[in-house]
């Protein structure tokens, strides 16, 4: 995984040792045989100990998967990039921001995490949540409260918060994700930041006063 080093220490300490062993493992034969063909068994050969070691930690797969999903989530979101609300180029920081998100999909193993997960989804939605809550989730609080921080200042008017930071993330990298969960190869450089600045472009008319004014007035009943 390509997260930064320092990111992944900085979760890996927050661990004891043996877990942390164990989740190592877990992670190798996941990201191998995907959830439905992975077994304890696998993954206590693969971190070299026993399986009353592993169960003394993790009660079952679900368990473990969900205690992997939160620890590559967090150690991702340690990476993200996070805006200066003080910044007077506000611009410059939702495309530093873009460009970070972007990186998630083609940087580290989130594309094959959400591989795993989709196809059991449905039937261990606590897994689905987890993910969402700890990784997407946890992307659109942290830009919503950016966001928060640009209205106050006047940049923009926005009177969903949250629904606006999901429009963001969406645009300037929904195209990732739906490559990336078909494993196809990502835009070249180029159209990634054509694509970027265009969606930038498109969120700052829309969510200026001027613009914000224009939708109300041509949705008012």
């Amino acid at each position: 995984m390509s997260i930064a080093a320092s990111d992944r220490a900085s979760t890996a300490r927050q661990m004891r040792p043996k877990a942390q062993q164990i989740l190592d493992a877990a992670r190798v034969v996941f990201l191998d045989s995907g959830f439905d063909a992975s077994s304890m068994d696998a993954i206590a050969r693969q971190a070299a100990v026993s399986k009353a070691t592993l169960y003394a930690h993790f009660e079952n797969k679900e368990d473990l998967f969900a205690a992997l999903i939160r620890f590559e989530c967090q150690a991702i979101g340690a990476s993200l990039y996070r805006p200066d609300p003080d910044a007077e180029a506000w611009a410059d920081e939702l495309e530093k921001l873009a460009n970070n998100l972007r990186s998630i999909f083609t940087e580290n193993d989130a594309p094959a995490l959400y591989r795993i997960i989709v196809p059991v989804a449905v039937r261990f939605p606590r897994l689905a949540q987890i993910f969402f809550e700890e990784g997407p989730g946890a992307a659109i609080r942290d830009t919503s409260a950016y966001l928060q921080r640009l209205c106050e200042a006047g940049k923009l008017q926005i009177p969903n918060l949250e629904a606006a930071a999901e429009q963001f993330i969406f645009l300037v990298s929904g195209d990732m994700e739906l490559r990336s969960a078909l494993a196809l190869s990502p835009k070249s450089t180029e159209q990634s930041r054509a694509l970027v600045r265009a969606s930038i472009d498109m969120f700052v008319r829309y969510y200026t006063a001027s613009a914000s004014s224009t939708s109300r007035a041509i949705t008012a009943p």
